[in-house]
């Protein structure tokens, strides 16, 4: 019944983990697509009347590139004079016939940024940690209950020694060896010592029977 209950925390746990994990991703994920829908509607109205975009809302979640054929390069503020890390970036290239050309760049998901949007929203990260307590609970008692379990088998082990064989029974052998051994020097004693030895030793075991 134990295991079991600890074995149910275990799975609420990991379903309360990965339920608000899942949640803070999907917000954070929609709030990142949302930013760059809002710089590429930016970056097309600006192109249609043919203006510069001197600034972009989220500039750090992508930028646009649009070569005509003929005339200047579209894009917004000093793009391309700045130096960007593109491995941040996923990215899409696409040529006409025309000979006309569009770059679209799109941060990556980012770790850190998970983690900070996960911290902002207080009712996904309740959740996932609520589920990561009861994971550890589950997974410390389940720990307890096996260092029980061997406690208690040692106990056992430690009974059955104990009503297999007398107590004191390894000393009690060791003084008739030591009498044997003085058997010469003292024989008449050294007899009747191991004689008493053995009578308690054999009285011993018949109480155990």
């Amino acid at each position: 019944m134990k295991i079991f209950l600890s074995l149910i925390l275990i799975i609420l746990g990991l379903l309360l983990f990965g339920w608000g994990i899942y949640t803070s991703f999907e917000i954070y994920a929609i709030k990142k697509q949302e930013k760059i829908n809002a710089n590429f509607a930016n970056f097309i109205l600006f192109v249609y009347e043919g203006k510069e975009l001197k600034n972009i809302e989220y500039p750090d979640q992508g930028f646009f590139i649009f070569k005509p054929s003929e005339g200047k390069i579209f894009t917004y503020g000093q793009v391309l004079q700045n130096p960007t890390d593109i491995n941040m970036y996923s990215s899409y290239h696409k040529i006409l016939p025309s000979k006309a050309e569009v770059y679209i760049y799109t941060r990556k998901y980012n770790f850190g940024e998970y983690i900070e949007e996960l911290l902002k929203n207080p009712t996904a990260f309740g959740i996932a940690l609520a589920g990561l307590i009861l994971l550890a609970i589950g997974i410390v008692y389940i720990l307890i209950l096996q260092a029980q379990q061997k406690n208690t088998e040692g106990k056992i082990v430690e009974k059955i020694v104990e009503k297999t064989y007398p107590q004191g029974l390894e000393r009690k052998l060791k003084a008739l060896r030591l009498v044997i051994a003085t058997h010469r020097i003292i024989p008449k004693e050294s007899i009747e010592e191991a004689k008493r030895i053995l009578d308690d030793i054999l009285k011993e075991m018949e109480g155990r029977k």
